[in-house]
């Protein structure tokens, strides 16, 4: 969830508590002296000037963007256009080997029906490594079955780079290696009451030309 401020209503609120405040005379306006310049912002005993606060009416009227999303609309179903807007706003690319968003074609990148918590975790993953993300594979034909799968709307596959691969090695832990030889990663502690990892956990492949994840 976004939060914007509107520019206009604070404009429009800032005019008129200008144009409500009352005028006070310099007492050396009435005797006909220049007016002296405005005192400086008092000095703190660790040398910071201190600032004036916004008037009451303004305070809290400009609400800063927020960096959330709500977790209880995880499983919501998504639409191509919706996706890739929100995944664009992020700063996360999307590419397809075959130019196109086709969910049936395998050659395509698809989007349609993913899960929007598996995209605002895709979005948190931009935000919180600072790394360039790049979403390769989505929805679309092709992979394999089962309920976690990216037909699903449960996987994305995002392709290497080393800002992300350091990213990933370094905050996530070596879980096991999968029966093809690829490399599996979790989240960094188990579960703390039984000492093993929790059944839904992510996991993050590293296969050959992308990070194979699952978001559950």
């Amino acid at each position: 969830m976004y939060v914007r401020s509107s520019w206009r209503g604070l404009a429009g609120i800032g005019a008129a508590v200008l144009i409500s405040l009352p005028q006070q005379n310099h007492p050396a306006h009435n005797r006909g002296e220049p007016v002296p310049p405005p005192s400086p912002p008092p000095v703190t005993a660790d040398g910071v000037s201190g600032t004036a606060s916004l008037p009451p009416l303004l305070a809290g009227t400009f609400v800063a963007t927020v960096k959330t999303w709500d977790t209880s609309a995880a499983d919501t179903r998504v639409r191509q256009d919706e996706a890739a807007g929100l995944l664009q706003e992020a700063g996360v690319r999307w590419t397809s080997s075959g130019d196109c968003a086709d969910r049936r074609h395998p050659y395509c990148t698809s989007l349609e029906a993913i899960r929007y918590g598996t995209l605002m975790r895709t979005v948190d993953l931009r935000r919180d490594s600072g790394c360039p993300v790049t979403v390769t594979g989505g929805t679309e034909a092709g992979h394999a079955g089962g309920r976690y799968s990216h037909g699903n709307g449960y996987k994305v596959d995002l392709a290497h780079n080393r800002c992300l691969d350091a990213y990933v090695t370094r905050t996530y832990r070596y879980w096991r290696t999968r029966g093809d030889g690829v490399a599996l990663y979790r989240p960094p502690a188990p579960d703390p009451r039984t000492g093993s990892d929790a059944p839904d956990d992510d996991v993050w492949a590293d296969e050959s030309t992308h990070w194979d994840v699952l978001y559950r």
